[in-house]
Parts: structure tokens; sequence; C-alpha cells
């Protein structure tokens, strides 16, 4: 898998504002981003990953596409790939604001919807490409 396949749920100019926005190199967060996708591909997988996240959390898949996985997890989530990956809390900032400007941007997904205490995450769905 490439990582322009990995990086299709996000929109390019998504990934840009967000580099250039919080100072953080925009290939570094390429980079982040797509390992992130990978590492939810292979461990456990992206399908047993969503399911898992509906049995824990509460509306939990925002919205779905054959391609795409909109969910909202709790930030615990997110602190345990910022560690998995070995992100330094400023890089798990820029990719976690990715994944929340392109749920956003996403007009099938109500952002009212979104528990406050949730935060957005995007999963690329293996042979969706």
């Amino acid at each position: 898998m490439t990582e322009t396949e990995l990086l299709s749920p996000f929109d390019d100019a998504v990934i840009r504002g967000v580099a250039g926005t919080n100072g953080v190199d925009e290939e570094l967060l390429r980079s982040a981003l797509a390992d992130h996708q990978r590492t939810m591909r292979e461990n456990p997988g992206v399908e047993d990953l969503v399911y898992e996240w509906r049995k824990r959390f509460d509306e939990a898949v925002l919205h779905r596409t054959p391609e795409t996985f909109f969910v909202a997890v709790r930030e615990t989530v997110w602190e345990e790939y910022g560690a998995h990956l070995g992100l330094d809390d400023y890089l798990l900032a820029a990719v976690v604001a990715v994944h929340q400007e392109q749920v956003l941007r996403e007009p099938a997904v109500d952002s009212d919807a979104i528990d406050a205490d949730a935060v957005a995450l995007v999963a690329s769905r293996p042979g969706s490409q």
C-alpha cells in the first residue's frame, strides 16, 4: 500500500492547511497520517477496530462509505496511537487536527452529533482504492 492510497481519505488542502497552521513539516505530517492508517489496517484491521469502537462508544460511527469510516472515539484512543507510533505531542495534535477537519468537511456528517468528549477519526477501508 502506497502513501497515496493510505492518504486517500484526506484532502490535500486539509493536510497542507493543518501543517501550515501548526508549523509542522507537511511531509512529516503526511508520513504520520500514512503510518496511522497503515497501523489501523494491519493491527487488528479497520473493520475490527470499528466494531470494537461501536461496542465501547455511543454513536461511534458518524458516517460510512464503501471507502471510509468517519468515527468518533475518546481521546484515549488517540493517546494510544500516539504512543504506539512514537509521535510527540505536537505531531500527534496535528494528526488529530487533520482527522477533525476532514470530518467537519464531510457533508454527510452532522458535526452537532459529535459528542463533546469525542474526537474524530477517519479510517480508510482496505480494498477501497
